[in-house]
């Protein structure tokens, strides 16, 4: 078991906190008076005296207080290291005294007087309230030398006497002390939560809402400020100290439970969250942030010139109070209202100008947005109104005017060319498939024809096996150029892609196993339908399941997995290239591109920009990805709900 989930140790360190603080107060109040006595800078015999003098002075209060009260004073001084004697000061008799010349090492002299009308006397206005006076009275006391008695002057010189012996000793207490406070203070920081097993949990007053809990704390403070407020009054130092100790003590052991409760908080991640307040500002943020979107929706669906019009309104009100304020003030200062008045038209009228200037500028940049996005959507014929605009803005509006000419003609040049390009491929394609058809029957009535030349019959294989393959190049050209142009009839029915996937790779089955591919196929249990075209989905699985036998690397698998995500139906088909990939998804997209580099195999390189092109026309979506030899394929089709 860690130390900071022992509980014994706990409760140790808390009163070792306890013991070590108050002896920290004690030393550092000691050590205070001290220096305020000079203890470190005068010798015992000064401090001494010093110390009995001021007592000597509050001791001829309380003789004062005796004579008012009509109190016999002399008995009461009697076992007493006290002599004291009072002195009628108008006619110079003694009135009460029990000194006799004895030696003293201390003594005080306060003059008391009683006035016809109880009114305070400054010390410099005395004189003149001098004939007020009644009775005007000198005490004198003296605190003897031989203290032969028990009194508190006795006690007070032998703590005097002790103190001054361990003045230097109290610092070192102190910072012994203050070291033995940080840490126990820090080790109840490390383990206020923890419980066995290194976990951390709450307790009944880590629960406590935290602004509560700090109101509780607040209202013993108050009330601890408030008992030394009224004690005060009535006690000395050491009498208030007595008086205060258990509210002090109750005070720390709460100050130190708060803090540790707030440890525990930050700890257990609740020290915002275990909170009213947080609650109440939790809801309120809620609101006033549904409160701000919908007016920032607002604002943002308007049009630029009223956007303009809040803006513009909100600054002038906000430029408008600070104007006011300033004028206020000027006025106050020199006394001239007017000139708050003065500001406010001044500044009215100004904001005026501004306001339809801005305004303005406004309602023409708005016109210049409308016609910007007018052309951006494909409105070519659309002209920017510029008969109101001035300087730059007039400029740029018929910038944008002329930008329709030139990208109109732009556009028709690319039409122009894409036409051009799609029927070339398709008139070239054309042209060659006619005497490409004669080759090809010609050179299947040479195969028949019984020719003893070994090397003729080779030539004749190269020329059937490379017309074949001329043929198909042809083909695809012809297909790729039909499809990019939309010139392909698609019907659109309820197809089973598990089932149109299955009959491809049972057609594909012997030449996958020639080209040593192993396939691994997973499907669902229940068929997955989609809307699509039986035939050009068969063309698609054709040319992906082609491209792994011609490119996939030999004795390796091939990935072929059906799922439904999201209510759509993803075809993937997966496997290792034989070449390395050295192009992005993007190119292998394009018309021509082959992952075949150095184009040593057969393949047009059309394949998969056909079937992208044929899955797009069946609303579907086709992605290529490609991690370092990893091809991978991915077909998405919306599924039929039924």
């Amino acid at each position: 078991m860690k130390l900071r989930e022992v509980l014994g140790l706990k409760i140790t360190a808390v009163v070792f906190s306890y013991i070590s603080v108050l002896i920290l107060v004690i030393s550092l109040l000691s050590v205070g008076v001290m220096g305020y006595y000079k203890f470190y800078f005068s010798s015992e015999k000064i401090v001494t005296e010093e110390i009995l003098t001021d007592m000597a002075e509050k001791e001829s209060y309380y003789i004062h207080n005796f004579l008012d009260d009509g109190r016999e004073i002399t008995h009461y001084y009697k076992d007493k290291n006290i002599y004291f004697s009072v002195t009628d000061l108008k006619t110079g008799k003694v009135l009460e005294t029990n000194y006799e010349g004895q030696p003293y090492i201390a003594e005080a002299s306060t003059v008391y007087g009683e006035y016809i009308e109880e009114e305070y006397i400054t010390e410099e206005g005395y004189n003149a309230y001098r004939d007020k006076l009644i009775n005007e009275y000198q005490v004198d006391v003296y605190v003897a030398k031989n203290m032969t008695k028990s009194d508190l002057f006795s006690v007070a010189k032998k703590i005097i006497s002790v103190g001054y012996t361990l003045r230097y000793y109290l610092v070192f207490i102190a910072l012994i002390s203050l070291a033995v406070f940080i840490y126990t203070v820090c080790y109840l920081f490390c383990a206020a939560g923890h419980i066995k097993f290194g976990k951390i949990k709450r307790n009944f007053i880590d629960r406590i809402p935290l602004d509560i809990l700090t109101a509780l704390l607040t209202g013993i403070f108050l009330a601890v400020f408030a008992i030394i407020i009224e004690y005060s009054y009535n006690f000395d130092e050491i009498g208030l100290a007595m008086i205060m100790f258990v509210p002090c003590s109750a005070l720390y052991f709460a100050v130190l439970g708060y803090c540790l409760s707030i440890a525990t908080r930050i700890k257990t991640k609740t020290l915002l969250k275990n909170n009213i307040s947080y609650v109440f500002l939790k809801i309120i943020k809620k609101y006033l942030k549904i409160i701000f979107e919908r007016l920032w929706y607002i604002f943002s669906n308007l049009a630029l010139v009223y956007k303009t019009i809040i803006a513009v309104i909100a600054v002038f009100f906000v430029e408008f109070l600070f104007c006011f304020v300033i004028g206020f003030i000027v006025s106050f200062i020199f006394s001239e209202y007017y000139l708050t008045y003065a500001v406010i038209f001044g500044l009215i009228l100004a904001n005026a100008v501004v306001f339809l200037l801005v305004l303005y500028i406004a309602v023409i940049l708005q016109n210049i947005k409308s016609g910007g996005e007018r052309i951006a959507k494909g409105d070519l014929d659309y002209k920017i109104d510029t008969r109101f605009m001035f300087s730059d803005f007039k400029r740029f509006a018929m910038s944008l005017n002329n930008i329709n000419e030139g990208l109109q003609s732009a556009i028709n040049e690319k039409i122009k060319s894409e036409r051009f390009k799609t029927e070339l491929i398709t008139n070239v394609s054309h042209d060659i498939k006619t005497p490409l058809t004669s080759i090809v029957n010609y050179v299947d009535l040479l195969k028949k024809e019984e020719i003893e030349s070994e090397e003729a019959k080779k030539y004749i294989d190269v020329l059937d096996r490379q017309s074949i393959r001329l043929k198909k190049l042809v083909e695809d050209l012809m297909d790729a150029s039909k499809v990019s142009t939309g010139n392909v009839s698609v019907e659109l029915t309820k197809c089973d892609a598990g089932v149109l996937l299955n009959q491809a790779l049972a057609e594909f089955e012997e030449k996958l196993n020639k080209a040593s591919i192993k396939t691994v196929v997973v499907m669902p249990e229940q068929s997955v339908k989609i809307l699509a075209d039986g035939r050009h989905l068969w063309r698609v699985f054709d040319n992906l399941l082609n491209n792994i036998c011609k490119y996939a690397l030999e004795n390796t698998r091939a990935y072929i997995d059906l799922k439904v995500i999201d209510k759509k139906a993803v075809i993937l088909f997966r496997n290792i290239s034989r070449y390395e990939l050295n192009v992005t998804a993007e190119d292998l997209m394009e018309r021509f591109v082959r992952g075949d580099t150095s184009r040593n195999t057969e393949g047009s390189g059309l394949g998969l920009s056909i079937a992208k092109s044929l899955v797009e026309l069946q609303n579907g979506n086709m992605e290529l990805f490609i991690d370092g030899d990893l091809f991978k394929a991915e077909i998405t089709f919306d599924i039929i709900i039924e």
